[in-house]
């Protein structure tokens, strides 16, 4: 009789300590555990606000998979298909595309969650996402630029535009966030930024509630932490706006469902999250956010015994509370990791599996200046004192010791050196920079008189090309979607705007670059013409765990 075989999806809180519970069990010889995940570490989110903001350093957020799931194999892939009916997933590598199917007696579905950023028009192509590492170190690095690029800027309306901090949603990581960027500005105007005044940075923080942290505000909330919060925030400089909604959102500016436009070139998305598109995908229940139902022991229905989940992309009964599920936060997704690592063990070893039963420890968020706002078991705690316990907190679930130690180095060092401001380039020179962009009917895309360093192709609506003098303007041209705008205008300082007719889409490509991507195209496309279709793809390799 084979070795019964577990796959581990995802590589976050759950899995940690579902595989740390099946150590006994993989040991002794009795299955075998892969834990399947993109990336070779995990992301401490809990500290996310403070490698933003120069507190620690970018890599002493991860903590390594090699370190953390032993004595479980690790795989690292992007997955692409889950096939429950044949028990086997697809999974492929990031530097071809080439597949591996691994085989599965038992499977675990622990993938979190993304962003929900199709919430408000435009925040998909402009806003900066807080899920992954790769989404928080670029807008890392873009903070710092903004201050580097408000350093020497002259006009005083794109010297505002650089210097405000747009944060769309009030939960944890946008409330932290919002803080951190606060207290940021106020330590890089006084040392390394002189130039720059701190009246002059805008941090603005959009909740469409009626109060920032809803988390706060559940059947046994506590409306004093959310009022202590809110106050902190005003005291930091925050702009709170509750009740308010992103109407749109582009490179320049956001429009807010009251009316108001905030120029900005910095725009945070924490919005909300959804279970990722492979999850959606499987045949399995799920509840109206799209999460995968367990019961109480965390299998899925009809599934009992091969489908077990956690974490974001589940909805699961919350212990001692009819009718509620686990809020989305990363200690309901540890303590159910470790519930199923032992439900497995038990039916590998012939016995029934036991419910879930973690009630919770509490909750809170940092909110900025060595101030926070906790509930442990029902105690409320404000200010210094909850910071204190929940950094305490934070640091004793860090899966790593190594990276522990590492932090605290970090925490002890920065008070005496400042915070790092040393842009970290994640994109080579060399790299072909596209994007997409949605612009709002009226806005001025791009201008002669202020040259700018990209190509813009449109996809979608009209743009006018104008000649303006004082408030005098004549339409000299209408482009629509497949023309283009920007080339010729690199070394002209005259006075046409481009300007969007209404809701325009393009793509953007930097100047030096498009020839080169235009001789690339055309070559592809002329292979296409000539062969009626593209080379063959490599069949499948299959492979077990």
């Amino acid at each position: 009789m084979s070795t019964p075989k577990v796959l581990i999806l995802g590589g976050g809180y759950t899995a940690i300590h579902l595989c740390r519970a099946l150590k006994p069990a993989i040991e002794a010889g009795k299955l075998e555990a892969t834990v399947v995940n993109r990336e070779n570490y995990h992301v401490f989110h809990g500290f996310v606000g403070e490698m933003l903001t120069g507190r620690v350093s970018p890599s002493h957020i991860l903590s390594p998979a090699r370190r953390i799931f032993p004595p479980a194999h690790v795989h690292v892939g992007e997955i692409q298909k889950i096939n429950l009916h044949s028990k086997f997933v697809t999974t492929a590598r990031s530097i071809d595309g080439a597949r591996v199917e691994l085989e599965f007696d038992q499977i675990v579905v622990a993938l979190g969650s993304v962003d929900r950023a199709e919430a408000y028009p435009g925040l998909a192509e402009h806003a900066f996402k807080l899920k992954t590492y790769e989404d928080v170190l670029r807008l890392r690095n873009h903070i710092i630029a903004m201050f580097e690029l408000a350093d020497v800027e002259k006009d005083e309306e794109e010297r505002r535009r650089l210097l405000t901090f747009f944060i769309a949603g009030g939960g944890y990581a946008g409330t932290e966030v919002a803080g951190e960027l606060s207290d940021l500005a106020r330590r890089l105007t006084k040392r390394e930024y002189k130039r720059v005044r701190l009246d002059e940075v805008r941090v603005v923080l959009v909740h469409p509630g009626p109060n920032i942290l809803p988390e706060l505000q559940g059947a046994e909330g506590h409306p004093k932490l959310v009022t202590y919060a809110e106050k902190r925030m005003r005291e930091l400089g925050v702009e709170v706006q509750t009740n308010t909604k992103v109407a749109a959102a582009t490179p320049n500016h956001v429009d807010l469902s009251s009316g108001d436009r905030v120029p900005t070139r910095t725009i945070i998305s924490a919005v909300g999250t959804k279970p990722p598109p492979v999850v959606a995908s499987l045949p399995l229940p799920k509840d109206e956010r799209g999460r995968i139902v367990t019961d109480e022991y965390l299998q899925v229905p009809g599934h009992e015994g091969v489908v077990w989940a956690a974490g974001d992309n589940a909805s699961v009964p919350l212990p001692f509370k009819k009718g509620q599920t686990c809020p989305p936060v990363a200690i309901y997704a540890m303590y159910a990791g470790k519930r199923i690592g032992k439900n497995i063990a038990l039916g590998v070893d012939g016995r029934k599996p036991k419910k879930f039963r973690f009630p919770g420890i509490g909750q809170g968020a940092s909110v900025g200046r060595r101030s926070a706002v906790a509930e442990l078991k029902g105690i409320e705690l404000t200010g210094l004192p909850a910071w204190l316990v929940w950094r305490l907190l934070l640091t004793y679930f860090f899966p790593s010791w190594d990276r522990r130690l590492r932090l605290m180095t970090d925490w002890l060092i920065w008070p005496l050196v400042g915070r790092d401001v040393v842009e970290l380039r994640t994109q080579a020179p060399g790299d072909y920079e596209v994007r997409q962009n949605v612009f709002q009917p009226g806005e001025i895309v791009a201008e002669e008189s202020r040259t700018g360093r990209y190509v813009h192709i449109i996809v979608e609506g009209e743009i006018e090309i104008l000649h303006k003098e004082g408030d005098l303007e004549q339409v000299l041209n209408t482009l629509g979607p497949g023309d283009h705008f920007g080339a010729r205008w690199m070394d002209s300082f005259d006075l046409e705007v481009a300007r969007a007719k209404g809701v325009v889409r393009t793509l953007s490509m930097r100047r030096d670059q498009a020839p080169r991507l235009q001789e690339v195209l055309k070559t592809a496309g002329q292979l296409v013409a000539e062969s009626g279709h593209f080379p063959a793809i490599v069949p499948t390799k299959k492979s077990s765990t």
